[in-house]
């Protein structure tokens, strides 16, 4: 078994100093948290960024956020509710690309927007199980949707179409994501939106086998997934996750599994399950509240944590299945320790896995590097001129090759 290499578009990323581009375009970032604030530093540092508004409910963040980055015309700030349809549609005036960086369940509204002006669209989750359903409409338009286009969804898919592309055949898919982030004061730390992090946790989760889904309760197929060192052995359980739902069907090659699993320490699941058994995650009515917005505002704000969690995060996908008639499994890992992340991008490793490859694909399409129409999974677009832009932008993918004639390929 061979060990984990740089692989040479690494290598070679050195000399490709930025994303060529014949035009210039402006672009709507909604929702300004530490994901946002990734996705902006990088897009205000890129010429081909014409004008940057940053946009959120409270323009406090918004405000806060601008002062961090490069002074100038170019970037400014917004306040704007991702839920009202015409103020968005205002917003998007003139926008070649928005970013949709809140929640998910705004995300068909910011799409109807965005279909309404003409402006293609990217965003980090999705909240349907069929979020192409529309993809004819956009195709018809001339304009792209990228959707799930984060670290996991996003990085993930493209992780797994590199692997498959070397494949005849592919067999399984199995997307780990490992993380030993510590606090010295917090025993629960979301590291992205705590309200997506309890609701994928605590709900049922699907896994694509032998050419069907299948259910899996809460925290259920649990396993120790040895992750590449620092990282180590960590528990992971089957999480409801949009990889699950993408790949199956738009990678193809006969894959019979794809799963998803998330690390979460033992403490992390207890407070979960006592959340969820105390009843303290129920919405409730307008006209009577339930406690649910109370728990959500008494975690850490991810933007907060900057700076002061330890430890590293690590994003492993592995894609099995045959190459002339020898079954191979190729495995891909990105890593980056949230110290190393906070002193280099003032934000934590699992910020910037997560906004940087959407600031990619976001410079992608503004230069017309993405040039396909409709709503997009992030593994239809292609790795090997993506992963350069990455490492130019601190996150290295890492490859290793497993070819073994024995192989059991659903193992």
């Amino acid at each position: 078994m061979g060990e984990f290499i740089i692989p040479s578009w690494v290598r070679r990323s050195a000399r490709v100093d930025t994303i060529s581009s014949t035009t210039t375009g402006r672009v709507l970032l909604l929702g300004c948290g530490a994901i946002g604030s990734v996705i902006a530093g990088h897009l205000a540092a890129d010429a081909s960024v014409k004008e940057l508004v940053l946009a959120d409910v409270d323009e406090r963040f918004a405000k806060n956020l601008l002062r961090r980055l490069p002074t100038g015309a170019r970037v400014r700030s917004l306040g704007l509710d991702a839920s009202d349809r015409s103020a968005v549609e205002r917003a998007l005036e003139g926008v070649q690309v928005v970013v949709q960086a809140s929640l998910p369940r705004f995300n068909l509204g910011i799409q109807d927007a965005a279909l309404a002006v003409g402006a293609s669209y990217l965003d980090l989750a999705c909240e349907s199980n069929d979020p192409y359903v529309r993809s004819g409409e956009w195709s018809r338009r001339g304009l792209t949707a990228v959707v799930g286009m984060g670290e996991d969804p996003g990085l993930s898919n493209l992780m797994a179409r590199f692997g498959a592309d070397q494949l005849d055949r592919v067999d399984s898919i199995r997307v780990r994501d490992g993380d030993t982030a510590s606090h010295p004061d917090l025993p629960f730390l979301p590291l992205f939106s705590p309200e997506t992090f309890i609701e994928e946790t605590l709900h049922a989760s699907r896994i694509w086998d032998g050419g069907q889904y299948r259910d899996v309760p809460p925290f259920g197929e649990g396993e120790v997934y040895d992750f590449p060192p620092p990282v180590g052995p960590q528990k992971v359980y089957s999480v409801d996750h949009e990889e699950v739902d993408s790949l199956p069907r738009f990678i193809g090659k006969g894959i019979q599994y794809v799963d998803f699993k998330l690390a979460l320490d033992d403490a992390t699941v207890r407070i979960l399950q006592m959340l969820r058994d105390l009843h303290l995650l129920e919405k409730g009515t307008p006209e009577a509240p339930g406690p649910r917005r109370a728990v959500l505002q008494a975690l850490p704000k991810p933007a907060d944590l900057t700076g002061t969690v330890d430890g590293f995060a690590c994003l492993v996908v592995d894609t099995r299945g045959e190459r002339k008639g020898v079954l191979t499994s190729e495995t891909l890992c990105a890593q980056l320790s949230h110290r190393q992340a906070f002193d280099r991008h003032h934000a934590t490793a699992t910020a910037h896995l997560t906004g940087t490859p959407a600031a990619v694909a976001v410079l992608q399409l503004l230069s017309g590097q993405i040039s396909a129409h409709g709503l997009l999974p992030p593994e239809a677009l292609d790795p090997v001129p993506f992963f350069p832009l990455l490492a130019q932008r601190g996150i290295h993918v890492t490859v290793r090759e497993t070819r073994e004639r024995g192989l059991d390929p659903t193992t």
